[in-house]
C-alpha cells in the first residue's frame, strides 16, 4: 500500500472551498440556502470528489473545467433542495417562472439579472481553482520541507 501524498491529503480543502463559494455567488444571485443537513451532504460530497480527482488532474485547464462542472452541479442541487422566498427581494431565485422578454418577471420584480447567476457561479469557479492550486502549493512546500528535515 502506498503513502498518500501530502497534496492528496489537504485536497479536501478545495472542496470545501467549491461548497462555500458556490453557495455564496448562488445567494449572491438571490438563490437561498438549503438546509444545513443538505449543506453537510454537499460539503461532503464534495470533499470526496476533491479527494479521488487530485490524484488524476494535474493541470490547470483540467481544474478549471472540473471546478465549473463542480459550480454547474453545486447550482442545481442547491436549486433542487433550496427553497424558494418569492418576493422578499434579495432570497427571490433569479430564474424560472413567468417570463417577460429576456427576463423572468420574478427577476424584474427584484431588480435582478439572470446572468448574475452564471458570473457569480464563474467567478466561484475560478477562485475554486485558485484556491485549489494554492493549496496543493502549499501542501507541496510543505512535504518538500518535511522531506528536506528528514533527509539532513
Amino acid at each position: 500500500m502506498r503513502t498518500p501524498l501530502v497534496q492528496e491529503k489537504w485536497a479536501w480543502v478545495a472542496g470545501l472551498a467549491a461548497v462555500a463559494l458556490g453557495l455564496a455567488a448562488h445567494m449572491l444571485a438571490g438563490g437561498s440556502i438549503p438546509a444545513v443537513p443538505v449543506l453537510l451532504g454537499f460539503a461532503a460530497l464534495s470533499c470526496l470528489a476533491a479527494q479521488l480527482v487530485t490524484r488524476w488532474v494535474h493541470g490547470p485547464l483540467l481544474l478549471l473545467l472540473l471546478s465549473g462542472l463542480a459550480q454547474q452541479l453545486l447550482h442545481l442541487g442547491f436549486d433542487a433542495f433550496g427553497g424558494y422566498f418569492p418576493g422578499n427581494g434579495f432570497l427571490d431565485h433569479l430564474h424560472g417562472g413567468p417570463v417577460l422578454g429576456d427576463t423572468p418577471a420574478r427577476a424584474v420584480a427584484s431588480g435582478g439579472s439572470v446572468h448574475l447567476l452564471l458570473y457569480t457561479h464563474m467567478a466561484a469557479a475560478i477562485l475554486t481553482l485558485l484556491t485549489a492550486s494554492g493549496v496543493m502549493k502549499l501542501a507541496g512546500r510543505a512535504s518538500s520541507t518535511a522531506t528536506e528535515s528528514h533527509t539532513a
